[in-house]
């Protein structure tokens, strides 16, 4: 851990413990005790649970936005009013929003643990106070980790009010604990208005982070998208391929147990830089003349460069999820350009293999990688005419197998066994494509009551 993570955990703790006690007041040593056990339940457990998230290290945002949102549960908790008691405390916010925005159990329970702790500073360390803010937690975490709708989130509200009205039922009658003649009331409607103040701020938490919740990615699946419509007009051949790059992902994404939707998300935006030259990829090209005939190779592979670049410009212009903005150059990794490097070598001999490599990274993580082989899949099947479903099955290994052999899968977190599960989400998906249509007799030849102009043809 770099000095700045340590300081930056360090000051968040500091500044939630001061938000806890707004209302109680702060005392000095009881406050120096807090801090030193809240960063040793941070660092022993928070921390090592951000270590097994693979997303959690590519940006510095996923830091910001966590810690922020502790801040966020820490000022829920210090603004709760006393009169009600301690069943009133809104643990359900943070913990919901870290879930739904990291897509992380693990990250969220830790946190929730930690934000339990800060409650129960807030209630003068009565340690029974445990019991409803952990099963708050476990309860927000388990229900909110497949959440894809905004109905997913009243679910998840309810029942946590169901476990915590229960919580509440056995203390009083098990424990004989009751703090206010409203503990019932606090526990049943607490968890209900957490879940409306929860979709109420998690878009701005999804559009200043730039992390979006599967509700936030859905949005991004409108084929109205002002991004898609224009890659839908400039280059036409692109859109088709990425809607059958997004089917193919999602399916294998499904198969492994990874995120569907982001997969297909991704899958929709991963190309959006060909619309800056659209004619330079084969999709796209429609008379037969390849304009790279016409240019050297590494012109060819500026070129080809230049569209992943783009399309990251165009990522962080229209705010798209940062995810996706990751996918864009991660889906061709450090992979060559070989036809273009043949060309090349055919003139100069010598010429090394690293001037026409993509600029990476490589995939890092399930959904990249899922995307960089389904792009290749579909890329390679379109050469296929009428095939066999041996022949799909064939095509699809030897394409896996490069881009596994080229070791661009080494840092995705993609393992042997996940492979052969996307290969067969591939065959299936690729079969049904390639499926004939039934084809019907003609019928008597119909009098054209319209007729195409030439020139709108070309």
């Amino acid at each position: 851990m770099n000095r700045k993570r340590f300081l930056l955990i360090t000051i968040t703790v500091i500044l939630s413990l001061m938000l806890v006690h707004v209302r109680t007041g702060i005392r000095p040593l009881n406050f120096i005790f807090e801090a030193l056990v809240a960063l040793v339940i941070w660092f022993a457990l928070v921390e090592m649970s951000t270590r097994y998230y693979r997303k959690y290290w590519l940006s510095e945002a996923f830091t910001y936005t966590h810690l922020a949102l502790i801040l966020l549960g820490a000022s829920f908790i210090g603004f709760s009013f006393p009169e009600i008691g301690p069943f009133v405390t809104p643990i359900y916010i943070p913990v919901a929003l870290i879930e739904l925005v990291f897509f992380s159990p693990e990250i969220a329970i830790t946190t929730g643990f930690l934000m339990s702790l800060f409650a129960l500073y807030r209630w003068s360390y009565d340690i029974f106070l445990l019991l409803p803010f952990i099963s708050t937690t476990f309860v927000a975490s388990v229900t909110l980790s497949k959440a894809n709708r905004r109905l997913d989130v009243v679910k998840s509200s309810a029942l946590t009010s169901l476990v915590l009205m229960g919580t509440s039922l056995f203390m009083k009658f098990g424990l004989k604990i009751e703090y206010t003649p409203y503990d019932l009331l606090a526990a049943i409607l607490n968890p209900i208005f957490s879940g409306i103040l929860v979709l109420g701020i998690l878009p701005y938490v999804e559009y200043t982070s730039r992390l979006y919740s599967n509700l936030g990615l859905m949005e991004f699946g409108n084929l109205n998208h002002p991004l898609l419509k224009m890659l839908s007009i400039k280059a036409p051949g692109t859109y088709y391929h990425s809607v059958i790059v997004s089917n193919l992902a999602e399916t294998a994404a499904e198969k492994i147990g990874a995120n569907p939707i982001l997969a297909r998300i991704g899958a929709y935006y991963h190309d959006i830089g060909k619309m800056k030259r659209p004619h330079f990829f084969t999709e796209n090209i429609r008379d037969g003349k390849n304009p790279h005939e016409d240019i050297t190779p590494s012109l060819s592979h500026l070129v080809l460069n230049e569209h992943v670049k783009y399309g990251v410009e165009l990522a962080r212009k229209y705010r798209l999820p940062l995810l996706v903005e990751f996918i864009i150059p991660q889906h061709h990794g450090t992979r060559s350009q070989k036809y273009f490097y043949y060309k090349a070598k055919q003139q100069f001999e010598d010429i090394p293999e690293e001037e026409f490599r993509y600029p990476g990274p490589k995939p890092q993580f399930r959904e990249a990688a899922i995307i960089m082989l389904a792009d290749s899949v579909e890329a390679a099947s379109r050469s296929l005419k009428s095939p066999s479903v041996s022949q799909i099955k064939e095509c699809v290994e030897d394409v896996i197998s490069s881009i596994f052999f080229e070791r661009q899968l080494d840092e995705s977190g993609i393992t042997l066994s996940e492979l052969e599960k996307i290969s067969d989400a591939f065959l299936q998906v690729l079969v049904n494509l390639f499926s004939s249509r039934i084809e019907y007799p003609e019928e008597e030849k119909i009098q054209k009551v319209v007729k195409i102009n030439d020139k709108n043809t070309g």
